[in-house]
């Protein structure tokens, strides 16, 4: 099960011109995509092709688990960043990139854990001690340590509630 959202030819179109790995951009470049990045978003937005929970993660303070008590947006905002600034700032890419494609796992990291969760509906909260006992499985079996923020975006992404979703991100965080 993928989550990458479905994108239109011309949005597949205007993606192929966009660098989404921060690190190989530089000024001049990413002053070009800017535009880009700008239009591809409208079109996803007017569309409604970002799923809530996405958008919810960027916009909503209870989304971020961070120490500071604001949304992903809100720290841009805290450093001065207004409006379409926001999305053409260099930092933003990896909530777009987020936005399109979900977590940044490997499939079958997201097929083991959509396995590990099952009917997300049916979860109640004698599941967490398996879903997170499952999880550290996982990030153990794949080395992957340190992804505590990629799991708990699945974790939002597979429709867990997102007390559940903080309690993946925990679990994560204790595999050393």
């Amino acid at each position: 099960m993928g989550h990458a959202i479905e994108l239109t030819e011309e949005e597949s179109s205007i993606l192929s011109e966009i660098e989404l790995n921060q690190s190989k951009l530089d000024h001049d470049q990413y002053k070009r995509q800017g535009p880009l990045v700008l239009q591809l978003l409208k079109s996803l937005v007017d569309r409604g092709a970002i799923p809530e929970v996405r958008l919810r993660y960027w916009s909503d303070p209870e989304y971020q688990v961070g120490r500071l008590k604001a949304s992903h947006k809100g720290l841009f905002e805290r450093n001065g960043q207004r409006g379409d600034e926001i999305y053409t700032h260099p930092h933003f890419l990896k909530y777009l990139r987020y936005f399109l494609f979900g977590a940044q796992l490997p499939a079958g990291v997201i097929a083991e854990f959509d396995g590990v969760v099952g009917n997300p509906e049916c979860v109640s909260c004698g599941d967490v001690t398996d879903i997170t006992k499952g999880t550290r499985r996982i990030v153990r079996e794949y080395g992957l340590q340190g992804e505590d923020e990629e799991f708990y975006r699945l974790a939002l992404d597979v429709g867990l509630h997102q007390w559940f979703a903080k309690a993946v991100r925990d679990a994560v965080k204790q595999v050393r």
